[in-house]
């Protein structure tokens, strides 16, 4: 049984070769199951996924999963990780069979290269990311909690979560800047339409109240010349 277009509060990954990364990458995280769970190595690479237990008493849980073995890979804002596959639960009905990890660092070093709608859209715009090399066309979406650039062109697009976000600056109503934790991840947009001041301020406010800014009185409004 696949999700189809079942809202959850996840980030929703429905991954291809395409944004897989070219290297394995290990992180730390836990097995949650119905005996607590176990710790171990979840690694990412071109070829798919594993899970390898550390530490165990017995025999160590290990999987290893085939991108084309993959329903759905999700990324939470909780740093939970879901691996829905095709494999049957034979003691559910036949429902396909999920894993569920937790991950301390999966989130600061994920790149969604890809577009993810979130659940509440509450603008959009179209946009020409610049680039030394040439731009690429597409539409920035910002979602009550991400922001996605749904770029035209194959592997170019991404989704931020708010989380994902170090600065957002605009010089010009036709000028929005992303600064995101990925490497190299300066994103410098031109703006197709102008961008009215209030939607900008809201989404600045947003974004620097989530890393913790306390606002006195009136909000403070970032200044543009």
């Amino acid at each position: 049984m696949a999700l189809g277009s079942k809202k959850t509060g996840f980030l929703v990954i429905v991954l291809a070769l395409a944004g897989a990364p070219a290297q394995a990458l290990d992180f730390p995280a836990r097995h949650n199951h119905w005996r607590g769970g176990c710790a171990g190595i979840l690694s990412i690479d071109a070829d798919g996924i594993a899970f390898r237990q550390v530490r165990a008493k017995k025999q160590p849980h290990a999987w290893r999963w085939t991108w084309d073995a993959v329903q759905q890979f999700e990324l939470g804002d909780d740093r939970r990780v879901r691996v829905l596959t095709y494999q049957d639960r034979a003691l559910a009905l036949g429902r396909d069979r999920d894993f569920d990890f937790r991950s301390r660092v999966m989130d600061q070093r994920l790149v969604a290269r890809m577009n993810v709608p979130g659940q509440r859209l509450q603008w959009e715009i179209p946009v020409k990311r610049l680039r030394r090399n040439g731009g690429v066309i597409g539409r920035l979406r910002v979602y009550e909690d991400r922001i996605v650039f749904a770029a035209s062109a194959s592997g170019q697009s991404r989704t931020w979560r708010d989380s994902d976000i170090e600065l957002v600056s605009s010089d010009s109503p036709f000028r929005l800047l992303l600064v995101t934790h990925e490497k190299n991840g300066r994103f410098d947009f031109q703006l197709r339409h102008r961008l009215e001041p209030p939607r900008y301020e809201a989404l600045w406010l947003r974004l620097e109240s989530g890393r913790g800014l306390r606002l006195l009185n009136e909000p403070a409004r970032p200044g543009r010349p």
